[in-house]
């Protein structure tokens, strides 16, 4: 986990700053595993925290939430 275009900040990881959210019910996966989670039970919330190609994911969260 870094910011954009910069090196990594050691000691900093996804679990880390996962382990900090402290709502009860929440799910940690990889962005490829996303869409296929969802799919499975759609959430009514859906956070994706993340810098670079994050943004790939929308079409498709888009389509999965305007399915009815």
């Amino acid at each position: 986990i870094y910011p954009a275009r910069e090196a990594p900040i050691d000691g900093v990881t996804s679990q880390l700053i996962f382990d900090k959210v402290t709502i009860e019910n929440k799910t940690m996966c990889s962005k490829e595993g996303l869409i296929d989670l969802l799919k499975e039970k759609k959430r009514e919330v859906v956070v994706t925290i993340g810098a670079g190609d994050i943004e790939t994911l929308l079409p498709s969260l888009e389509q999965l939430y305007s399915d009815k």
